[in-house]
């Protein structure tokens, strides 16, 4: 009876894990349709054409930019599968918990997405193509950039669960406004030890470009614990 109940367990975990792979298939043959918008989307900051140097190299940039925009848009429906895989055990009025954190770290990663692509990334990109000149000049391929932007979108995705992060630990550990306030210096110092890490360029300039944003995340964080304490 046991090993039953285990492997009525797994099937239901197969069975969400294929509604969330069906979604990102069907996300995926989307962006594939909308391949050369978010193409051009995507090389807007960069401001010149890309190249391949293998024949299959097109065809990845393809299938690498329709990857991304289905992970990206499939990626709350997996939450919410696991969520509500999770449902038995730990009650209904925590999942409608999870699924609120849930779409307010979707919301967030957009915001985090957004601001690197509108704010961040064109002076980034400006700052490190000056190093360019006579006998330097940028021959830039479809991985490499990919990568680069990967990297960076994703980086401020994650830093701006910070807001949301804190606040979560927060219901479950004394924290206050007030404890957080003590260590912003502490914060700023390890901001940079964090932007170092996620920026994929070891320049100063641009590592001070991510930092920012992070610091003031934190004083949003402190703000967002305060104005929860003062509603519950």
């Amino acid at each position: 009876m046991k090993k039953q109940k285990i492997s009525q367990h797994l099937q239901e975990l197969k069975n969400r894990f294929l509604v969330w792979f069906v979604s990102f298939v069907a996300f995926s043959i989307v962006g594939y349709i909308l391949y050369q918008p978010l193409l051009n989307w995507l090389i807007v900051p960069l401001g010149s054409p890309l190249y391949y140097t293998s024949p299959v190299g097109a065809l990845s940039a393809i299938f690498g930019v329709s990857a991304l925009f289905g992970l990206i848009l499939s990626i709350p429906i997996l939450l919410y599968q696991i969520a509500t895989f999770l449902e038995p055990a730990v009650g209904t009025k925590p999942l409608k918990h999870a699924l609120i954190y849930i779409l307010i770290s979707f919301l967030l990663a957009i915001l985090g997405v957004i601001t690197a692509y509108y704010l961040i990334l064109p002076p980034t990109l400006q700052f490190l193509a000056k190093f360019s000149g006579r006998e330097l000049k940028a021959l830039i391929s479809t991985s490499d950039y990919f990568n680069f932007i990967t990297k960076y979108l994703s980086g401020f995705a994650i830093l701006f669960q910070l807001p949301l992060v804190v606040f979560v630990i927060g219901k479950f550990v004394k924290l206050n406004a007030g404890m957080l306030w003590k260590y912003w210096r502490h914060v700023i110092v390890l901001s940079f030890i964090i932007s170092a890490i996620l920026t994929p360029t070891p320049d100063p300039v641009n590592q001070l470009i991510m930092a920012v944003p992070i610091i003031i995340l934190y004083f949003i964080s402190i703000a967002t614990l305060a104005l929860s304490s003062k509603l519950s």
